[in-house]
């Protein structure tokens, strides 16, 4: 796999994190309603925990998306090859996001760390 496709297969993540949350809360909870999908919101809507929980874990990932889109273009430049670490940052966050909704917060913290070590690697590579 090369670092573009990873670099598109992390915008399909982001994309897939966005929708989640309104997923879960019209689907399993039915919190949100289609007709309130179709408004422009200006009443608020309870929303469940793990819509809530959905919600931060992707709020977390636009944190450090712009870093990992940045490495990862440089390494595509500069001819530096950051595939594996790019390919363990994406594992890393992908399971990130379902144990974070989950609650599972020891795990949730090591998948955290793990994609910020990741990153540094990244970064430590064109040093």
């Amino acid at each position: 796999m090369t670092i573009e496709n990873i670099v598109l297969i992390a915008c399909l993540l982001l994309l897939i994190q966005i929708f989640i949350p309104i997923i879960i809360d019209h689907a399993f909870t039915q919190k949100i309603t289609i007709d309130y999908l179709f408004t422009s919101r200006d009443k608020n809507v309870e929303n469940s925990i793990y819509f809530n929980r959905g919600k931060r874990a992707l709020s977390n990932l636009l944190e450090t998306f712009p870093i990992f889109i940045s490495l990862a273009l440089l390494s595509i430049f500069l001819e530096i090859d950051n595939t594996h670490l790019a390919l363990l940052w994406l594992v890393f966050r992908a399971t990130y996001f379902p144990i974070y909704i989950l609650g599972i917060k020891y795990a949730r913290s090591l998948l955290w760390g793990g994609a910020l070590v990741c990153l540094i690697l990244m970064g430590v590579k064109f040093i």
